[in-house]
């Protein structure tokens, strides 16, 4: 029988790279600086997804409640339905609010967003939250590589703050590489971000986390 012809063993460097670090983040990931409950939820660290490359003109360090706000939601439910809260911002906050959950971004530092996802009623059922579009004017900036994408600065790599309620595990994913001016990407600023759960985040389930968020031009 003809054997199959070998596989290229070469790949796009931005591949390689999101490989080889989703791998080592999703075996370091813990949950460090958590607030946890006497239940299970936890945090299981953030990988990336490829995702579609987007195209700035300059990337600013300075985020704030209007540039995050271009962080378009949508959040998917447990039976599967879509959903897409609207921002209301307010300064250094921009926050969505419906029946069943509250959503909340908080610029706190030059290098640091608060995110916070809160339940708010029985009927609350989220399987996965994103935040961002193809055309978003927020970036997520993580720290490595450093020096990164002309603008990010430093970065920040999220962490759990509070995670309460029932068992579920978070996780974060990044994905559509920013680069300037059709540069390379440097792996190290997205502007989609993905928060997804094991089982359905309801009643009384909260889970906050911090990342830098950074303002596309």
């Amino acid at each position: 029988m003809q054997r199959p012809a070998p596989r290229n063993p070469h790949t796009r460097k931005e591949l390689l790279m999101l490989t080889l670090r989703t791998l080592a983040l999703a075996a370091a990931a813990t949950t460090l600086g958590a607030t946890t409950s006497s239940h299970a939820a936890t945090y299981g660290g953030f990988t990336f997804f490829a995702g579609v490359a987007r195209n700035v003109v300059a990337v600013n360090q300075a985020s704030n409640g209007v540039s995050n706000a271009t962080s378009y939601l949508r959040v998917q439910t447990c039976a599967g339905a879509l959903q897409y809260p609207v921002w209301v911002v307010g300064g250094p906050v921009c926050q969505a609010t419906t029946a069943d959950y509250q959503i909340t971004m908080t610029v706190i530092a030059a290098n640091q967003t608060r995110v916070r996802i809160a339940a708010t009623s029985a009927t609350c059922a989220i399987r996965a939250v994103r935040f961002g579009t193809p055309n978003s004017l927020c970036g997520y900036d993580l720290t490595n590589p450093n020096p990164g994408t002309v603008g990010s600065l430093t970065g920040f790599n999220p962490v759990a703050t509070v995670l309460t309620g029932g068992a579920w595990n978070a996780t974060i994913q990044f994905g559509n590489a920013v680069r300037i001016a059709g540069t390379a990407a440097q792996m190290d600023l997205f502007n989609i971000m993905n928060v997804n759960f094991s089982a359905c985040f309801d009643t009384g389930d909260v889970f906050e986390f911090v990342v830098d968020t950074d303002r596309l031009q």
